[in-house]
């Protein structure tokens, strides 16, 4: 067990290091629980749709701050996304069905661009989540985020629908170029 916590240790130390950033925003964004791929009824999401929908947010957001940039020249956006499923704490429910019931939803830190204000980034990030057809109305964004953000994005609680920690961390969109060097 001992070796297991340090692996997570190490990369909870290297990936989510924001030493070498400048002022970021701590952000959470909520999913729809189902969506309607066609007329027959109503699917939930599971993690993949999440993920998926954080990813095109994300190229949404970083077309939005760089323009023809990002295409042409992998300008980028620093962020470190975790997806989360909220739990319902309902007296009624058994403890092994409270990790699938509430809501989808990801916290991440993302860097301010040195050409933007933090409420610039506010009205992009509000912007572009409206466009992702599993975004849901209710985001939460604030600007003068630290440490303190990144320890309670990668706390514990709410992770229940993973097997461990780095289940939860969104990869696939994780974006911190001092860990790329």
């Amino acid at each position: 067990m001992a070796v297991r916590s340090d692996v997570v240790e190490s990369a909870r130390s290297h990936f989510f290091d924001t030493s070498s950033w400048g002022e970021f925003c701590d952000v959470t964004l909520t999913l729809k629980q189902a969506w309607q791929p066609d007329l027959s009824g109503w699917v939930k999401i599971d993690d993949y749709q999440c993920r998926q929908a954080f990813r095109h947010f994300m190229n949404l957001l970083n077309r939005a701050v760089y323009g023809a940039a990002f295409r042409r020249y992998g300008k980028r956006l620093r962020v470190l996304p975790v997806l989360e499923k909220g739990e319902v704490r309902a007296s009624a429910l058994h403890s092994w069905e409270r990790s699938r019931s509430g809501r989808w939803h990801v916290h991440c830190a993302i860097e301010l661009a040195a050409h933007l204000d933090a409420i610039a980034l506010e009205t992009l990030i509000r912007n572009c989540w409206a466009k992702v057809e599993l975004g849901y109305g209710r985001t939460l964004v604030r600007d003068g985020a630290n440490a303190g953000w990144i320890g309670y994005m990668l706390k514990n609680r709410q992770k229940s629908a993973f097997d461990g920690l780095l289940d939860c961390i969104i990869i696939e969109s994780l974006y911190n170029p001092i860990v790329d060097a």
